[in-house]
């Protein structure tokens, strides 16, 4: 029986699609009549439910009407350019909307034709509701594109209408700059409440109390719209700003507000609406500034922003040093610093032994304490500021500290204890720089560097030898030249006995003084001698004392050897013999078949391996 009755229904629903492209009332006027047949007909289902549903949403989108075209006038005063500029991201979103709805609507259509291609013939019932929802949407596409189609009529007609009010009106800078103070104001406000809830919803979930929490997150999504529309008033304020750049051809004042829009917008807004927003500031640029400065300035604005990606990239963190942050700029400056601390160290010591090499109030010593001690204190500065640099709190150098004297305990006596003898070594001065030390038996030589953990001596062979400054404070060195250049050489000789003892003392002292050697010293208390020292088993012995001056007082054996030759020549002079130990054998027994005599055979005979017999017996 229904089957009966929605055969011509659906015959006379075909025949009213068919008019309705020819006349929208037409429309109406069919939907009303196909509905008013399907109430007639008894019984109730959901399938009838739907259609009635259906034929009311078409009846109410046949009557509406077109939307008009928008007026888009040109703006006489500030106000009436704010309120084109909302309402032209108001026709932005609306737009995005209307493409969204469409789309959905288009997969929605394309849905049902697919479903009407494979419904069975024979079921009228299904095929007159595929129909009617096939009408619906077809009409809510309709008008989704006439509304798409105004929207972007309003919206490509904007930017000349921005442009021409370029030209008269005047914008209040003092307004626009304090309208944005307070919505940062209100925008940190906002974000710190944000934060704050959230804190609260993460406490209410883990004591499990999911109502309170959902509570809490409706807030939050409230909060979160609040900002967006705080950052839609930024917005604007931003493009009233980027508008009175413009007007005073400010290229780099209008460009940086730009860029500073391209963010809210990347950040708000879908990329759409990013690009038509992006088109817009490109149109009023070349317009106003012309194309030269538009691309000159978008060039610019270009640079920076690769270089403000570049610095970003640069300050994200690669690691954390308790709980500090550390990127590779941090690095690379603070191993920037640290070695232009070395350079500028190594620059100061080469300044002060180049201005103290034509000095001769400064000694030698003076000068490498100066440039040590400058040079450590330039590193330990530059160490201080890179870890300044790097983000790390100088108040925890304290447990470093603390840590580090537990490893001194350990292992790292010796170090600090060469390190602290270096200090003492360089403030004390008892020993410098150009002395000449003996330090034990086999080593002896100059000091050519004195440094915060080792000494350098160099013996006349030439040979460098790194001495600790522990072992130089802790044991005993001879310092030859501590105060001066000044020492008593002690030349030991003998001579033979029965020489008279008082000769022998005059004509050494004679050829000493008329040797000619210009280092030997004479004062009232230092003066040449030649004192008789005792009586050996084969000679008598004197020792000669000579004060030596100069630089050949650091070469002992060369100069005791020009001494030990003058008194050589001397006592061969003199005729005074210089003896040699002597042994006389006394023996005790003799065998009787020893022979007394033993004949030596002639030069000239051969050798022979016989035996005299002789001498054998």
């Amino acid at each position: 029986m229904i089957l009966r009755i929605l055969t011509p229904l659906l015959v006379l629903c075909m025949a009213l699609f068919a008019a309705e492209t020819k006349s929208p009332d037409t429309g109406v006027q069919s939907y009303e009549k196909l509905l008013a047949q399907l109430k007639k007909e008894p019984g109730h289902s959901d399938e009838k439910s739907l259609q009635e549903a259906l034929l009311y949403k078409l009846i109410n989108l046949s009557r509406i009407k077109a939307p008009a075209p928008i007026p888009v006038k040109t703006p006489k005063t500030e106000e009436a350019y704010r309120k084109l500029a909302a309402d032209y991201g108001e026709w932005l979103l609306q737009k995005s909307k209307t493409e969204e709805d469409l789309q959905s609507l288009q997969d929605k259509l394309e849905g049902v034709n697919d479903q009407m291609g494979q419904s069975r013939m024979d079921d009228n019932t299904t095929r007159l509701t595929l129909k009617l929802e096939e009408a619906f949407f077809s009409k809510g596409i309709d008008l989704s594109r006439q509304k798409e189609a105004r929207l972007k009529e309003a919206i490509d007609a904007a930017p000349s209408a921005f442009i021409r009010a370029l030209g008269h009106v005047r914008f209040d800078e003092n307004r626009t700059v304090s309208n944005l103070r307070q919505i940062e104001k209100e925008i940190r406000g906002v974000d710190r409440h944000i934060q704050k809830l959230e804190v609260e919803k993460e406490r209410l979930n883990l004591l499990g109390r999911t109502d309170a929490a959902r509570r809490v997150e409706l807030q939050i999504a409230k909060l979160k719209d609040r900002k967006t529309q705080l950052l839609n008033r930024k917005l604007l304020e931003l493009f009233v700003r980027f508008s009175e750049a413009l007007q005073r051809k400010e290229v780099n004042r209008a460009f940086a507000v730009q860029k500073e829009m391209t963010k809210i917008v990347e950040r708000s807004y879908p990329p759409q609406i990013q690009e038509t927003m992006g088109r817009l500031f490109r149109i009023m640029e070349n317009a106003t500034l012309g194309r030269a400065a538009t691309l000159k300035g978008a060039t610019m604005a270009e640079i920076r922003g690769t270089m403000e990606l570049f610095w970003q990239k640069a300050n994200a963190p690669l690691f954390h040093i308790n709980k500090t942050p550390i990127s590779a700029f941090k690095l690379f400056s603070a191993l920037l610093i640290f070695i232009l601390g070395f350079i500028i160290g190594q620059f100061y010591k080469s300044g002060v032994k180049r201005l103290t090499e034509h000095s001769e109030s400064i000694t030698p010593s003076t000068q490498t304490l100066l440039a040590n001690l400058g040079y450590y204190t330039i590193v330990v500065i530059a160490f201080f500021i890179t870890l300044k640099v790097l983000g790390i709190n100088l108040t925890s150098i304290a447990l470093v500290a603390g840590a580090l004297s537990v490893g001194i305990g350990f292992g790292l006596q010796n170090i600090v204890s060469n390190f602290v003898s270096g200090l003492i070594l360089m403030f004390e001065r008892s020993i410098k720089i150009g002395d000449y030390v003996e330090f034990d038996d086999n080593l002896r030589g100059h000091v050519s560097d004195i440094r915060m953990r080792s000494t350098t001596i160099t013996t006349n062979d030439n040979i460098d030898v790194i001495v600790p400054n522990q072992d130089l404070i802790q044991n005993r060195v001879v310092n030859w030249t501590m105060n001066d250049r000044l020492r008593r050489f002690r030349i030991p000789f003998g001579v033979a006995y029965g020489t008279d003892a008082d000769k022998v003392e005059q004509v050494i002292l004679e050829a000493v003084r008329t040797s000619g050697f210009t280092d030997i010293y004479e004062s009232g208390r230092r003066r040449t001698r030649v004192i008789m020292t005792g009586m050996g088993d084969s000679s008598v012995n004197f020792d000669l004392f000579v004060w030596v001056q100069g630089r050949e007082i650091l070469y002992p054996r060369r100069t005791e050897s020009r001494f030990l030759k003058l008194i050589y020549k001397t006592l061969n002079i003199h005729g005074i013999e210089i003896p040699f130990p002597q042994r006389d054998i006394h023996i005790r027994s003799v065998d009787a078949q020893l022979p007394l005599r033993i004949e030596k055979p002639p030069s000239d005979s051969a050798p022979t391996d016989q035996t005299d017999t002789s001498s054998s017996r």
